[in-house]
């Protein structure tokens, strides 16, 4: 049994606007009540420079996190996407793109990184593409070795082969590696048409961290919370009853809209309250 309460909950950093400094960061996800900010690292805005930070910046946004009593816990690097590592135009990019992602989570002691498992993007996937992902895949995870650092692939909803957690959770089990493991999304299990707690099941053992998203079917941006397919009691219910010692996220973008930060105490509210409800069962 688990203590759900005990999990840390985050707020992903697409959620706060890009614009705002680190420390209005801290301080909107602190007063909303967040635990931490999942770091992001994406590939199509500023966000992917932050793979070439100096010492000294990487230094300083540590400072912040620990001033704020905010610990990173997760990073999700979505930068693959743009980057996907079996795509004969890519890989080399891709794969650079995660080894620098393994040092700057060392660096900042971000425990998981969450990998978005794309061999093409927007591309036919073929096997040639696939057996292309494994093997930059175990590149990777040759060097992730000598870090400490988790490598947890997410479910997605534009990857049919990864569309989810069961079939990703038997990919993680055939590599058996570790520090490669798998980051469960609530959303986009639903986005794909499937029972979000039947799926969870099939990655018993595997999931270290989970965006909690609601969605409806072919649609998971933005979707408020009570409005959607996932029922949060069942999930939360699900976790309890694992032995589950990982994060949960809540996955919100604010489209650089200031007036959408008013929106994030009731989003972790209503989490917490969730969570409470299951707790106490």
């Amino acid at each position: 049994m688990t203590d759900l309460e005990r999990i840390p909950l985050g707020i992903y950093e697409k959620g706060i606007p890009l614009a705002l400094s680190w420390r209005d960061k801290f301080v909107i996800a602190k007063k909303a009540g967040f635990d931490y900010i999942e770091l992001s690292i994406d590939g199509k805005d500023p966000r992917i420079k932050r793979l070439d930070w100096t010492d000294e910046m990487i230094a300083e946004l540590g400072k912040l996190a620990d001033h704020f009593e905010m610990p990173f816990r997760t990073m999700a690097l979505s930068a693959n996407r743009f980057y996907p590592l079996g795509d004969p135009k890519y890989f080399d990019a891709g794969i650079e793109i995660v080894k620098k992602a393994i040092i700057l989570a060392t660096k900042l002691k971000i425990p998981i990184i969450q990998l978005a498992p794309y061999d093409v993007y927007q591309k036919e996937s073929t096997a040639d593409t696939r057996i292309r992902f494994a093997s930059s895949l175990f590149e990777i995870l040759e060097l992730i070795q000598a870090y400490p650092v988790t490598l947890a692939m997410e479910v997605l909803e534009d990857v049919p082969h990864f569309s989810t957690i069961t079939e990703c959770a038997a990919f993680v089990r055939k590599v058996n590696h570790p520090q490669f493991k798998l980051y469960a999304d609530t959303g986009n299990v639903a986005y794909n048409g499937f029972d979000v707690v039947s799926d969870l099941a099939g990655g018993q053992g595997e999931i270290v961290a989970c965006h909690l998203k609601d969605a409806i079917s072919k649609d998971e941006h933005n979707i408020p919370y009570r409005t959607g397919l996932v029922d949060f009691n069942s999930v939360l219910r699900h976790f309890k009853n694992t032995d589950f010692q990982g994060t949960f996220t809540a996955e919100v973008w604010c489209e650089e809209e200031l007036g959408f930060i008013r929106q994030l105490p009731s989003i972790q509210r209503f989490l917490r309250n969730k969570i409470k409800e299951e707790n106490k069962e």
